[in-house]
């Protein structure tokens, strides 16, 4: 009977420590809510208006699934969408004039390092994948390029299924092409290295996070 309860007490002490040890294998799911500001496509690199576009900052809204590869990384899928507005800005003492609805779509796929063993857990996160312009304008088609997004945060565990993820991240995203000056076969014929546009775009978020 000593024995038995011995055991018992052992097994009631390294419980907790067991279930803190699997819970950083986590799957995640966060719905979260953003907001996103800034991002210009030149009038070069549209042919809706012959001239610069702003993208209005706006909220968006969007999901991230975290699946465990080990206790301090993620493999993390993100959907994220923003419906905004182009603007057309006068410039100084100009007004700035909204042009056209259009729906700023990310799909990415990424790696999610993250520090800490508590309730607090920092961490920083890298993926890749596609941005989706689809703007409201008869006659014209939606168009997927190539992007890359960089931020860090924080997430706090209320409970071991349950808690908030604050974050910071940026996008950017290739809408044309570095251009060499390579035609016909001859590189270095010309006297200029034309540059590649890139959208660039900010964005704050909070989520609910709902671990197993």
């Amino acid at each position: 009977m000593r024995r038995f309860a011995l055991a018992a007490l052992a097994v009631a002490l390294l419980a907790p420590a067991a279930a803190g040890a699997q819970g950083a294998y986590r799957f995640e799911l966060t719905p979260m809510i953003s907001y996103n500001w800034g991002g210009e496509i030149s009038g070069e690199n549209n042919t809706l208006f012959d001239t610069d576009l702003q993208l209005e900052d706006s909220q968006a809204y969007g999901v991230t699934f975290d699946i465990p590869l080990s206790s301090n990384i993620q493999l993390e899928l993100l959907a994220s969408q923003q419906q905004t507005e182009f603007t057309f800005d006068e410039g100084l003492f100009g007004g700035s004039f909204d042009v056209a609805d259009v729906d700023v779509s990310y799909y990415h796929v990424g790696v999610l390092f993250q520090g800490g063993s508590g309730q607090v857990n920092p961490f920083f996160v890298a993926s890749a994948g596609v941005t989706r312009l689809d703007p409201d304008v008869p006659g014209a088609d939606s168009e997927d390029r190539f992007s890359l997004s960089l931020g860090g945060g924080v997430k706090v565990f209320f409970s071991e299924h349950v808690g908030l993820r604050l974050e910071g991240r940026g996008f950017f995203t290739v809408i044309d092409d570095y251009d060499s000056g390579c035609y016909d076969d001859c590189c270095g014929c010309y006297d200029y290295y034309e540059e590649g546009e890139t959208l660039s775009q900010g964005q704050a978020s909070a989520g609910l996070i709902f671990a197993w």
